[in-house]
């Protein structure tokens, strides 16, 4: 990653959660009533907290498909992609190019995180669409609101719907022109919306999951990687109140969280949930006492890819191999990497925090300005962890020449 990515990236509003949430939490506040305590054949997989934008918990229940709250997650996954210009900003060059700079890259990037589970089908309208309004007169900036979204996706129907059928698909993508709204490196203005639809097509097709992707950011193609993450129902992991606090809570770590990071994949714990890994695959440990776990790397296929130590209803571990490879070929530090993960923490609060084997140093500082102490995070053999609070320790054992890695955990 060239030094040129030191930009400081205030990462894309996810009215996501906020939709979801507006219906379910009291004037007084979040919900703390849980769903209950996970299923006895899955006793790592912390539920759902009712009232929490996007919980970092398995629902009991959740809708997907076109006419879901979000996509599906596995199998085929359908995206309607259209481009967009304006009066007052007409695209610069093709929607072909404009296509371009994300596919086939964001279809390959699912396709290497989700070890081909998901097969991401894009189908674009390689035209531009020339919006009825001046982009000024939208009200598009930092986190605009849906007002403002509902009245653009109005305009757009009324110069696109004659001519292209929405139905059908699992979620639609809006690329709009760069040169609409500021540089990116001013203000991010990407943005998912689902949980809600803002108008209903000729045919009945409801606009229900749009992510809109607007200048040229620096995360490339991932951007949109990541704004699609929260339409299969992934949280924000950076810091929404105070973004440079995000290099305290997931850093670079996984693409919900700084989508310019050097390392470009998912946790292993929203690969679990968006059903990526079995249950096979993920090492449970609520035993008191300790036990030796094998883990391979979780950028590759097969095999044991996480220990789970869950410490209360809304609280676990978890304990992964991170190598350079796939969506993580430029890594920076390889080993194991440890995280907690709350349940009860609402999107952009911090629902997971990675813990730093050597908080007083940081690595590639290249990379970003300011988000570079968690690089060095991963564990290597000989070192260790002690949660007092959680009542747990682990320690890196071993690792195999075929790259696995051993760990031990006691619990008290």
């Amino acid at each position: 990653m060239p030094p040129a990515r030191v930009w400081l990236r205030i990462a894309a509003l996810t009215v996501l959660g906020l939709l979801v949430v507006s219906s379910t939490v009291s004037a007084g506040g979040h919900s703390t009533v849980l769903n209950g305590p996970p299923p006895s054949g899955r006793p790592c997989a912390l539920r759902a907290v009712p009232g929490v934008a996007m919980s970092e918990g398995f629902p009991d229940h959740v809708s997907t498909g076109p006419d879901g709250e979000f996509a599906r997650s596995t199998g085929a996954v359908r995206a309607l992609t259209l481009l967009v210009d304006f009066p007052d900003a007409p695209a610069p060059y093709s929607a072909a190019e404009r296509y371009g700079e994300f596919f086939p890259a964001v279809k390959q990037w699912y396709a290497a995180a989700s070890y081909g589970r998901l097969d991401y089908e894009s189908t674009p309208v390689l035209r531009w669409i020339r919006m009825p309004r001046p982009f000024s007169a939208y009200g598009i900036g930092r986190g605009y609101g849906w007002d403002e979204h509902t009245a653009m996706m109005r305009d757009l129907l009324q110069v696109a719907d004659k001519d292209i059928d929405f139905r059908g698909y699992d979620l639609v993508n809006i690329l709009v022109t760069p040169n609409a709204g500021p540089p990116a490196d001013e203000a991010v203005l990407s943005v998912t919306w689902t949980g809600a639809s803002a108008v209903t097509t000729d045919e009945g097709a409801r606009l229900n999951k749009v992510s809109l992707i607007y200048g040229h950011d620096q995360s490339g193609s991932r951007v949109l990687s990541h704004e699609n993450g929260h339409a299969l129902g992934l949280p924000d992991l950076y810091a929404v109140d105070d973004f440079q606090r995000t290099d305290t809570l997931a850093g670079q770590w996984d693409t919900m969280s700084l989508d310019w990071g050097l390392q470009g994949d998912l946790f292993a714990w929203h690969k679990w949930r968006l059903g990526w890994l079995s249950d096979r695959q993920i090492d449970c440990d609520t035993r008191h006492g300790g036990a030796t776990y094998r883990i391979t790397p979780l950028e590759t296929p097969g095999g044991s890819k996480a220990v789970i130590i869950p410490y209360s209803d809304t609280r676990a571990y978890v304990l992964e191999a991170r190598a350079r490879s796939g969506d993580d070929k430029d890594a920076c530090r390889t080993g194991v990497l440890a995280y907690r993960v709350r349940t009860d923490v609402d999107s952009g609060q911090g629902p997971i925090t990675v813990t730093d084997a050597h908080p007083l140093t940081s690595a590639c500082d290249f990379s970003s300005g300011a988000f570079n102490s968690l690089n060095d995070a991963p564990f290597t053999v000989g070192e260790g962890w002690t949660d007092r609070e959680a009542g747990l320790s682990f320690s890196v054992r071993a690792h195999t020449a075929a790259g696995a890695w051993d760990i031990h955990v006691t619990r008290r």
